[in-house]
């Protein structure tokens, strides 16, 4: 991290952090009394529901005992029952007497039920919900209500609705009415549905109630688990229901986002203006310093003649002024330097060039004279030596020229044409070339293209070298068969890499450190300069070529390329020399 960005950051973390921790430690005690406004409220309503269901079940349990106790309707069938009168005609006068009886005590269910001993113990004498079922068994419902003792308990009660008969969830209470050695049971009950809670406290919003079994959990508004109202035990005194109660907190979650959101805004206000505030003391503070810096990294890439506008004073000035100068002196420097390399650069391949070609002068010269002593003396012999000896200068005299071609064309090698090109098509051409020889070449090529900025042409030449040699490499070590050369692609962070290994006899290391020098060769014939090429392209293309061990003992050579292509400071250098510096192997 840059000054500049150091100076910034500070400046805003001493003008926003304190800010921001203030408003956090508000903001939290906001949300926290909301909380607790809401949790209060839940239990407030809770209270109130435990409340009403005591006194709702105390008045249900009286209402029911005073049937028990003294009511005409109740005191008419026991009558009827002791006098056997109870017919027809009575049980229908039951069916008009009782839904008027049950919803004047605001009951949902009343069974009057035989509790004589004997085979009619628990018929269902009447019932205000559901008349049908005067006549039925419902001597399970007579022990139950006889377990109860009076206790509310929980017991499905058969009702009539518009779809059918259908059981309902209900609490019942009951009690037994007895007269002149007749007995009555009375049952009556609400029915635990959806709208108990609600019907206990009229509008509780937002707080919801629900009716649910032992291990059920119902779906109830809010993020928080419901709180148990009350349990409900069946006629055995086991778990049978529960009352649950949940808060809706869609409303604070609303007034809470509503707050962080208008912290927001706030924070993001303050925080303009701190970072408004920091940019500008940081822009005065740290200007000169980030010419400095830019100056500095365009002479790091090869721009000797960066300069940098002086307008502040004092030391920071002075620095700049100093630093104006040092990229003065530098430039003027490298042209020194750059042409005292490019002298020596030819002198060495001057001195090559004629070492290459006064070896085959010398025999050149011997077989001249050779035929101007037979000649002279009238050899009979002549005509044959004389063909033989322009055969070997031919040969010789077609070597040299061939050294001078491919001089030429190392020399003469052209500026990169960069374009965007596929290293992975390029890389099955180059291997289709190949195809059918002695050696075996393996591809390894990732799944989807790798393009780089690159001269196709140059590339070509590039990897036509380099497989050529591996393969001649391994032949030369394993002739006939057994021969392997892999080629490889692989994409980089900032590029590709190709690799190109072969299992032949390896290269030396102290030949690695001559390998792409022109006119050095390890081959027996050869001019020296293929891998001179190849190290020239690849470096004009801003990219690299190292040597490394191979496939069972071989070499590799690996070459990386930049995506970008040949960098400018590269490309522009190439207009000034035709031949480059001799290269050093890394």
């Amino acid at each position: 991290m840059g000054l500049r960005w150091r100076l910034l950051l500070l400046f805003l973390l001493a003008a926003f952090v304190p800010f921001v921790a203030l408003g956090l430690v508000v903001q939290k005690t906001l949300v926290e009394e909301l909380e607790e406004d809401h949790r209060r409220l839940l239990e407030s309503r809770v209270e109130a529901a435990r409340r009403r269901l005591a006194e709702r079940e105390a008045e249900d349990r009286r209402a029911v005992q005073a049937l028990c106790d003294h009511d005409l309707v109740i005191d008419r069938l026991l009558l009827d029952l002791a006098t056997d009168r109870f017919d027809p005609s009575r049980e229908q006068s039951l069916v008009t007497l009782l839904p008027p009886l049950m919803r004047g005590r605001r009951f949902d269910t009343l069974h009057l039920l035989d509790a004589r001993s004997g085979r009619d113990r628990g018929r269902v004498l009447g019932a205000g919900h559901y008349p049908e079922s005067v006549g039925a068994d419902a001597a399970a419902l007579l022990d139950a209500t006889v377990r109860a003792r009076g206790e509310p308990f929980v017991r499905d009660v058969r009702i009539a609705t518009e779809a059918g008969p259908r059981d309902r969830r209900t609490l019942l209470q009951g009690c037994v009415a007895e007269r002149d050695g007749v007995a009555v049971g009375v049952v009556a009950g609400r029915h635990l549905d959806e709208g108990f809670g609600e019907a206990l406290l009229g509008d509780v919003q937002p707080v919801a109630f629900a009716i649910a079994g032992p291990d059920e959990t119902p779906r109830l508004p809010g993020s928080d688990p419901p709180v148990t109202v009350a349990r409900f035990l069946d006629a055995s005194g086991e778990p049978a229901l529960r009352l649950l109660a949940a808060i809706d907190d869609a409303p604070l979650r609303e007034d809470v986002g509503g707050l962080r959101q208008r912290s927001l805004y706030v924070a993001a206000g303050a925080f303009g203006v701190a970072l408004l505030l920091a940019f500008v003391m940081t822009w005065t503070l740290s200007r000169p310093l980030r010419d400095l810096e830019e100056a500095t990294r365009r002479v790091a890439g090869g721009d000797l003649e960066s300069q940098i506008r002086v307008k502040a004073r004092g030391e920071v000035g002075r620095t700049l002024q100093a630093f104006n100068a040092m990229t003065r002196e530098l430039a003027a420097t490298r042209q020194k330097l750059l042409r005292a390399e490019r002298i020596a650069a030819w002198r060495e391949v001057a001195r090559r060039i004629a070492h290459e070609i006064k070896n085959p002068l010398q025999p050149i010269q011997m077989e001249i004279e050779t035929m101007r002593k037979l000649h002279a003396r009238g050899h009979p012999s002549f005509d044959e030596e004389f063909e033989q000896s322009t055969s070997l200068i031919l040969e010789e005299v077609k070597r040299m020229n061939n050294m001078v071609s491919e001089f030429s064309r190392f020399a003469r090698l052209p500026r990169p044409k960069p374009e965007p090109l596929d290293l992975r098509e390029l890389a099955q051409h180059v291997a289709g070339l190949h195809d059918g020889g002695e050696v075996a070449l393996e591809l390894h090529l990732p799944a989807e293209p790798t393009v780089v900025r690159a001269d196709r042409e140059q590339l070509t030449q590039v990897l036509v070298n380099l497989v050529q040699n591996a393969c001649d490499a391994a032949s030369a070590r394993h002739p006939g068969h057994g021969a392997r050369v892999e080629l490889a692609l692989a994409p980089t962070a900032d590029g590709a890499e190709l690799r190109v290994a072969d299992n032949g006899m390896g290269i030396a290391p102290d030949d690695r450190l001559r390998i792409f020098e022109p006119y050095f060769t390890t081959k027996a014939k050869g001019t020296g300069l293929g891998l001179a090429i190849v190290h020239r392209i690849v470096g004009d293309h801003g990219g690299s070529i190292d040597v490394e061990d191979g496939l069972d003992g071989g070499a590799a050579f690996v070459v990386l390329l930049p995506k970008g292509g040949p960098p400018e400071a590269i490309a522009a250098s190439l207009s000034d020399s035709a031949l480059p510096l001799t290269p050093t192997a890394r």
